[in-house]
């Protein structure tokens, strides 16, 4: 992977933790905001979405389960 996408890809991945989940046309607004294509940012977001769902899934690991009462 290229710097450049490795930025990307990062870039998205904040985005998408600062959200709290997927919002379409996310590539479409980050290609505005940081230039260049929509179709490579759309390319960092599905990179971005699949590291954001194993930090999901490794935090609920994590947590302890709920004690019952």
């Amino acid at each position: 992977m290229s710097a450049e996408r490795a930025q990307a890809v990062q870039v998205a991945l904040a985005e998408l933790r600062r959200a709290g989940e997927h919002q379409r046309g996310l590539a479409g607004r980050l290609a505005r905001t940081h230039g260049g294509n929509e179709r490579t940012w759309a390319r960092a977001v599905t990179d971005a979405r699949a590291m954001y769902a194993t930090e999901t899934t490794e935090q609920e690991a994590q947590r302890p389960a709920p004690q019952p009462e």
